[in-house]
């Protein structure tokens, strides 16, 4: 009897083996989703500056007739003349009309002209002002999220990180471009108060620069 079972268990495996190892053919099928789009989104800042100011232009001119626009509106900011130890602000709305979420992630400078020259020609002027220039650079209303503050020199030198990074929202669908976000951002600009004489009498021409980049996350 014990046999027995054991022949039939003995079949029962050999016949699993054999079906194990037969060949089957499988029904298939394929679905299609066709026609998707992948709209990228933009990044598009603008910059202009404020302080009520009713004509486009830089931030900071000497005298009147340096901010007067092609209109021929009176500006109402002149700095008047620099000297060792002074310090102005003045202010830039920077706005986003683009699709995305941006911070401001990068600030640079640079030198366009000395006494009408390429600042090239009168190097070593250019670095002893490009040294004794301080820019402290923080946003409208909250002087503690300070972006950069240091000698104008390195903003010559490229893009340099931001302490701070300003987030600014995308612009609404919809929505007018003058209805952008934006963030304030004053320049603090200071004469050392150790310049030396040679900075008597010059003018440089400066353009500031500010870097926008996506966020990781939009809305």
């Amino acid at each position: 009897m014990k046999t027995k079972i054991f022949l039939l268990v003995l079949t029962v495996v050999l016949t699993a083996a054999l079906v194990g190892g037969a060949t089957m053919a499988l029904f298939t099928d394929t679905a299609l989703n066709a026609g998707n789009n992948f709209t990228a989104g933009t990044v598009d800042i603008y910059a202009h500056r404020t302080l009520g100011d009713p004509i486009p232009g830089p931030m900071f001119y000497t005298t009147d007739a340096e901010g007067i626009a092609a209109q021929g509106q009176d500006p109402l900011n002149p700095t008047g003349l620099w000297w060792p130890g002074r310090t102005v602000s003045r202010s830039l709305s920077v706005r986003n009309p683009g699709s995305l979420q941006v911070r401001l992630h990068q600030v640079s400078a640079e030198i366009t002209s000395i006494n009408g020259a390429p600042p090239a020609a009168t190097p070593i002027l250019a670095a002893s002002f490009a040294g004794n220039m301080n820019v402290r650079i923080f946003v409208l209303g909250q002087p503690a999220n300070v972006l950069y503050n240091g000698p104008l020199a390195p903003l010559l030198t490229g893009p340099q990180p931001a302490t701070y990074k300003p987030v600014i929202s995308p612009l609404a669908p919809g929505a007018p471009p003058w209805m952008a976000p934006g963030v304030g951002l004053v320049y603090e600009v200071t004469m050392n108060i150790n310049a030396g004489n040679d900075l008597q009498g010059i003018v440089p021409v400066v353009s500031f620069n500010v870097f926008a980049e996506q966020t990781r996350n939009n809305p």
